[in-house]
Parts: structure tokens; C-alpha cells; sequence
């Protein structure tokens, strides 16, 4: 049980008060000769910040002093950089700093506040411009945030609705009981959040829940750094401006929300994301926080995993920001490697399934398996982890898996098809990799030599090609989305403009679904023939338009198919999207209301299965007539292959003697190693570009 402090609370009175809009820190700067840094910090050293406090009408400065790691008492500032081209000029041991707008709010707030402890901060603590200071204190950097005796998360200054959205988190955290709450139960079935059995109010259209969702849409929540400075903290305390949150609550709150679909669409109405934009960066940090709390360290990419999507100044330090919690030798942390060669060597320890990495005699790289080779496993399955991998926008090897870009829609295909839960006790073949050093072939097989192995440079993988993408249908319409004028409507209410761009979205999908329907079926040529066509033709449409998954899901049990049943939820579905195709609603709108809620409630398990796969992919058919979803990129021509010891088919586009990889692919039939049986493969070792 968590002992959580009251959520938040007002400073005193005694707290210093500025009047105007900024504290003027000085009123000459022209003749103010410009901070520079002493040598670079050596050892375990770092320098902390002394915010220096006079009357209320005199220049605020600071002072940087340099500290033994070991034997001083501080605090860490953990905050957003924000856009450096609005700099603001402090004084900084009596000379003239540039800070960024967010840490010179940070620091005005801990003048009020009249703190006098030592504070660090990295933007001024670290020299920016000293790659190797830089380097060596990036590296401590876990110890100085675990050693702080509290981390301040600063989210910027009070905003009108504040108060009352903190109230509204913790009335909900005492009504749920959130320190028990188990809200891993609700993760996979995105059912709707009980506001009136909580007793608040709906979403859409409230104010007190508009200003929580802009708490939550802070860019704290989206910054990379911040994972590790909350992770390892001993004690952490949000503050908004006069404000103090209770780190647990808030993070619960984001958790919440992720986890109900209501409470999630509306608070993606509200931020007004693009559809293709599915990453909920504060139920990442809150989802990371508690798994740390109680699982611990992870591997460089499964932390990684958890964090995609989010930003860094630096985009190195996307990877760096988080090797202090993912069990990574120092070493790992050197600013005098390009993004392009850290990238690639997190990419070849995850398709490795190497855990562990160190610096050997002579510099060498070196990888360390935590298993006996004889007892390994590759991790190729890595390369599903993205939908639409964005590694020729990234200038990165095709092949190496993508931690880095925003997931698309849809839930990650290796969790409906992992491996690891291969149905009716089917023979697994291991993956097989060849690794090399320039043009040298060190090794292949199906396990590494030895426990400890050289970085190799390339690496291929055992797979054949079976098939040819033939035809691309048309993408799916997206489905139409309010916009904020709309969203504050009650609820209960719907405006004509909706219904009308609903009933376009619906016309457009019923033009889809005959487009991709023949093309399953070629015999099918009517356009109202979807529901036609032999039983077998049209099971296999409707299972291949929700990836043969059903509405509940189950991670411990992921292999279960749809029962039949699904299919006449299927037809509810299609006969919905007639009804609003033919707006009724313009004749009779009451009759048409009773039509939709009839026939939206038969349709809704089918509607909640499909939710959760569209956007992801483009419809398919190949040369030899399967069909399923492809990544978009995908083009007529690209092959379909499978890679030995992975269930999901991948689209590969050839490149001279080598292959792009393109992502991971829907094929319906096989998708549980069927592929691996077939005639004729012609199994060989794949290089990439």
C-alpha cells in the first residue's frame, strides 16, 4: 500500500511575491561580461545550483559551486528544455547566462518559494558544450537523481482550472482505491469508464477534465530524459506553478485514462492528435514508473519499447537517456558516436537478445549473452515491434527494429502472434543468423559461440520468399473526428454536421468494404455481394478484416480465435453502416436513433475487435490469392517472406542482392507456421540494406 500525501496544497504566505509578469533579474546586461565554465569536472564531482535571495526588488542570481557526488546534500530538477531560441539572459556568479524560458520559470518558483538548498539542474550543471564533461556526467547521471533527497518534476506555471482538476484525480484515486487498483485487468478490452457510478462527470465537454487533460498534455510527460530522473528518484513532488501534486496520483490518473476508452478518445479530442498519432506519452511514463517499482531493470531495448514516440534535444539521447536503468555498462554513454551507430548497436543486441554490453581490451565492443549459447534464444521477433517502421526516414538500416518513431493505430501484432504461443503444439524452428564483420562471415547458426561476442556489423537472417504482393486496395476511409467546437456539446446532444460527416464516413466504408470483398472473392461482382459467396469465402473476410482476433483479449492466452458468432456481429456491422449510408436521420430522427442503438449494440463486439487493428495497415491480395494487411508502404511487386523461427510474415523489397525490410504482415492461413511447410521454399540467408 502506497502512503500518499494529500495531492496538493498552497504555499504559505511567508512565500516571496513578485508583482508584473516576469522578475527582472537585472536591468544592464551590455556590461555584464559573459559566464564561462572552469575545467571540466573530474571524478565523481558535479556542480549544484545556489539560488540566491534578496529583497523583492533586488536582481536574482545564482551561484554554481562544484560538489563531491558523495557527500553533498541536494535537490534535482527534473523539467523541460523548451525552445532555446527564446533564451533568457541571468546572472550566474555575478556574470551573464542564457537559460531557457522553462528552467528561468523553475528557478523564479524556487525564489518564492525562498529555497536555499543546492539544486541541480543539467542545462547549467553540465557543461553543454564539453562533449567529454559531457559524456562523463551523462553517465552519473542515474546516481545524481537516486542520490537527490527529492526530485521537483517542474510542469510549468498554474493555469486557470488547476485546482479543480487535481481535486477531480484525487476524488477519483480515494473512490477507486487507486493504490490496490488493478488496472492491468482493463489494458486489453478498452471497455468505458463509470464516471456516474464514480459520481463525475462525463468527459466531453468538462472543464474540470479539459484541465487535467492539459496537465497531462504538459511536455514534460513527452520527454525522454524524464524516465530515469522519476524512476530512480527516493522522493518526487510535481509542482505546477504554486501547486504541489502528488507524483503517484497524477501518474495513476494517466494510467486511467489509457485504460478506458472514453476517458482516452477524449482526451484525444482534446489534444487534437492526428490519427496516426496513437502514443499516450504520460501512460507510458506512469505504466514505466510502476514496473520499475516492481519488476526493476530491463534490457536496453524493452526499455526502449516502453518509451517510443517520445522526444529528445539530442537524438542520441534517446538511447542514452535511458541506459542508467537498463543494466548498460557506462560505457554505453559516449557523445562521440554518431545516432546512426548508437541506433544500429541497440538494434543488433535486441535481434541478438543480448541483455549486456561492455567495453573490452582495446576498446572492442563487446555483446554478453546472460544465457549459455547452447540455451539461446535470437529475439528476430523485434522486427514486428513497429507496424510501419520509419527507418528510411530515420537513415537508419532497414533491418534494424524501430524503438524510435510514435506507433501506428492498431494493436501490435506480436501480441495477438507471438512466437512463443504457436497453436496446436507445432514444432518451433529456431531463428537462424549469419553475423558479420565487413565483408568476413564470422559465424551463423542458431545460437551464439560464446557468451561474450564481438559487435558484428551486419547481420542476415535465415527466411524465403513464398509469395508476391499482387494488389493494393484503396485505404481505409478514417473514421471522422470532432473537433473542440463540437466537442463541448452535452453529451447528449449531436449536431447535424456530425451525423452528416458520419453518414459520409459510413457511404465510404460500404464502397470499401464491396472493393476489398471482391477482391477476396474474384466470383463476387455485385456491390451489395459482401454478405454473399460461399460460407468459407466469407468466414475468411471477416476474420482477415480483425486479424482472426476477437474483442476480448486475453495476453496470457492470445491464440484464441473468434467463434463463429463474431461473424453475425459482422453483419449487425455491415447493416449499421447501411443504415446510416441512408440518413435516415434527415426523415425521421427519433426512429433513426432507435435503429442505431439496436443495431449498435448487436454490432458492438465486432466494432471493438476491428477498433483496434484499423489505420495499421493497407488491404492486400497477392499473386497467388491470399489476402490480409500490409504496411503501407507497401508496393505492388514487394515479396512476401518468412524468417525461420518467426510466425509473422514479413514484405520485403528487393534491393540487388539484398532486401529492404518493409514490416510485418497479416497473411490469413498463415499465420501459424503454415508457411514453414510448404513445397519448394528456398531457405537462405538474407542480407539487408
Amino acid at each position: 500500500m502506497l502512503n500518499i500525501k494529500p495531492l496538493f496544497k498552497l504555499r504559505s504566505s511567508k512565500s516571496i511575491k513578485f508583482t508584473g509578469t516576469r522578475l527582472l533579474f537585472f536591468t544592464n546586461m551590455a556590461s555584464e561580461v559573459q559566464f564561462t565554465y572552469g575545467p571540466p569536472l573530474q571524478g565523481r564531482n558535479i556542480r549544484l545550483i545556489e539560488i540566491r535571495l534578496g529583497s523583492e526588488k533586488t536582481t536574482l542570481e545564482i551561484n554554481l559551486v562544484e560538489r563531491s557526488l558523495g557527500s553533498v546534500k541536494f535537490e534535482a530538477l527534473s523539467y523541460v528544455w523548451g525552445k532555446q531560441a527564446t533564451r533568457q539572459r541571468i546572472k550566474c556568479n555575478s556574470r551573464s547566462m542564457y537559460v531557457g524560458s522553462s528552467l528561468l520559470d523553475a528557478f523564479e518558483e524556487l525564489a518564492r518559494r525562498r529555497s536555499t538548498g543546492l539544486i541541480w539542474a543539467d542545462a547549467i550543471c553540465i557543461n553543454q558544450n564539453d562533449e567529454q564533461e559531457k559524456t562523463r556526467q551523462v553517465r552519473m547521471m542515474r546516481d545524481i537523481y537516486e542520490k537527490a533527497q527529492r526530485v521537483i518534476i517542474w510542469l510549468g506555471k498554474e493555469q486557470v482550472g488547476d485546482g479543480r482538476a487535481f481535486k477531480l484525480a484525487e476524488s477519483l484515486y480515494q473512490k477507486c482505491d487507486g493504490a490496490s487498483y488493478n488496472m492491468y485487468a482493463t489494458t486489453y478490452d478498452f471497455e468505458d469508464f463509470d464516471c456516474e457510478s464514480k459520481g463525475v462527470p462525463r468527459p466531453l465537454g468538462n472543464s474540470d477534465w479539459a484541465a487535467l487533460f492539459a496537465i497531462l498534455s504538459h511536455p514534460w510527460f513527452s520527454r525522454i530524459w524524464v524516465v530515469q530522473e522519476l524512476l530512480v528518484a527516493q522522493r518526487s513532488i510535481m509542482w505546477r506553478g504554486d501547486l504541489d501534486l502528488n507524483t503517484d496520483i497524477i501518474l495513476w490518473m494517466a494510467k486511467l485514462i489509457a485504460c478506458y476508452r472514453n476517458l482516452y478518445e477524449s482526451f484525444d479530442i482534446f489534444r487534437g492528435s492526428p490519427q496516426l498519432s496513437s502514443a499516450f506519452m504520460a501512460c507510458n511514463i506512469a505504466t514505466g514508473y510502476l514496473e520499475y517499482k516492481t519488476a526493476g531493470p530491463l534490457s536496453i531495448y524493452d526499455t526502449l519499447s516502453r518509451y517510443n514516440g517520445m522526444a529528445a534535444t539530442d537524438p542520441r539521447d534517446r538511447y542514452f537517456a535511458l541506459a542508467g536503468i537498463s543494466r548498460l555498462d557506462a560505457g554505453f554513454v559516449n557523445y562521440e558516436e554518431s545516432y546512426h551507430n548508437v541506433a544500429c548497436l541497440v538494434g543488433k543486441m535486441a535481434l541478438l537478445g543480448s541483455s549486456g554490453y561492455q567495453i573490452g581490451p582495446g576498446g572492442v565492443e563487446m555483446l554478453v549473452f546472460t544465457k549459455k549459447p547452447e540455451a539461446h534464444t535470437f529475439l528476430i521477433e523485434w522486427l514486428a515491434f513497429h507496424a510501419n517502421p520509419q527507418n528510411h526516414n530515420l537513415g537508419l538500416p532497414s533491418w534494424i527494429p524501430d524503438f524510435i518513431s510514435p506507433h501506428s493505430p492498431g494493436f501490435i501484432m506480436s501480441g495477438f502472434y507471438n512466437t512463443l504461443h504457436m497453436q496446436g503444439g507445432k514444432e518451433i524452428p529456431s531463428p537462424e543468423v549469419r553475423v558479420r564483420q565487413g565483408t568476413l562471415f564470422e559465424w551463423s547458426g542458431s545460437s551464439p559461440p560464446q557468451c561474450i561476442i564481438p559487435v558484428p556489423d551486419e547481420i542476415d537472417i535465415m527466411g524465403a520468399v513464398f509469395d508476391r504482393v499482387g494488389t493494393l486496395a484503396s485505404k481505409r476511409p478514417l473514421f471522422p473526428r470532432p473537433n473542440l467546437g463540437e466537442e463541448r456539446l452535452p453529451q447528449d446532444h449531436v449536431s447535424i454536421d456530425i451525423l452528416e460527416s458520419v453518414s459520409q464516413y459510413e457511404t465510404e466504408m460500404i464502397y470499401w468494404l464491396s472493393e476489398i470483398r471482391t477482391l477476396t472473392d474474384p466470383t463476387l461482382r455485385a456491390p451489395n455481394s459482401i454478405m454473399s459467396g460461399s460460407q468459407e469465402s466469407f468466414d475468411a473476410f471477416w476474420r482477415t478484416l480483425i486479424y482472426n482476433r476477437g474483442p476480448q483479449f486475453n495476453p496470457q492466452s492470445p491464440n484464441q480465435k473468434p467463434l463463429s458468432w463474431l461473424g453475425i456481429s459482422f453483419g449487425y456491422w455491415y447493416m449499421w453502416k447501411k443504415l446510416m449510408m441512408k440518413r435516415l436521420w434527415k426523415q425521421n430522427i427519433l426512429q433513426d436513433a432507435i435503429f442505431s442503438q439496436i443495431l449498435g449494440t448487436l454490432a458492438g463486439a465486432f466494432d471493438k475487435a476491428e477498433g483496434r487493428v484499423r489505420d495499421a495497415r493497407r488491404f492486400f491480395v497477392s499473386e497467388n490469392g491470399r489476402f490480409g494487411w500490409v504496411p503501407l508502404r507497401t508496393e505492388v511487386g514487394d515479396r512476401l517472406c518468412v524468417f525461420r523461427g518467426m510466425r509473422m510474415p514479413a514484405i520485403m523489397r528487393p534491393r540487388g542482392d539484398r532486401w529492404e525490410f518493409i514490416g510485418v504482415c497479416y497473411v490469413h492461413g498463415s499465420m501459424d507456421g503454415e508457411i514453414w511447410d510448404l513445397d519448394g521454399l528456398q531457405w537462405r540467408f538474407m542480407s539487408f540494406v
